[in-house]
């Protein structure tokens, strides 16, 4: 059987900004790592949490590898509230709505509206359900860090990339 890995990471703004192509270098260690993990780790499901930043272009890349190499893949989309991308510009909103329309699965962590600490609960839901956290983290305060030391907790394998 195989195993889960979900994502943790950055906004866009700790980033080199909203343009993927202004990540480049980052974003390839992304997909390496991932790679890594269905190579050397059996991993065949992946949680992305669908956060603007990291959590979304981890998912459009094991899209990518599913679409052309990895078949086996599942996405799984790990949404925190009803109204998750509701405040987003119509660009992200329709790159968010995308990726969910190709996951393979879509869960919802709360049925409620926005909350800030529904972040959180989300974060909680997908490293209980991984093997595996990949975390692109520069050692920070905030939902990534807190993610990440949740992760430790529960003694998960974490990679960091350090962006």
């Amino acid at each position: 059987m195989g195993k889960t890995v979900s994502f943790t990471g950055h906004r866009p703004n700790k980033l080199k900004g909203y343009n993927p192509r202004d990540n480049k270098e980052l974003l390839w260690k992304l997909h390496e790592e991932i790679v890594k993990h269905i190579e050397d780790k059996n991993a065949d499901t992946f949680i992305s949490g669908m956060a603007l930043g990291v959590d979304m272009w981890a998912a459009r890349i094991v899209l990518r590898l599913k679409s052309l190499e990895y078949p086996h893949l599942k996405l799984i989309c790990a949404i925190p509230c009803l109204n998750h991308s509701s405040k987003w510009n119509a660009q992200s909103q329709k790159e968010w709505q995308s990726i969910v329309d190709k996951a393979d699965e879509v869960f919802y962590v709360s049925k409620e509206e926005y909350k800030p600490y529904l972040m959180q609960r989300r974060n909680i839901w997908m490293v209980d359900e991984s093997d595996y956290v990949i975390a692109v983290w520069d050692g920070s305060a905030g939902g990534t860090g807190n993610c990440v030391r949740y992760a430790q907790e529960e003694d998960k394998e974490i990679t960091v990339i350090n962006p």
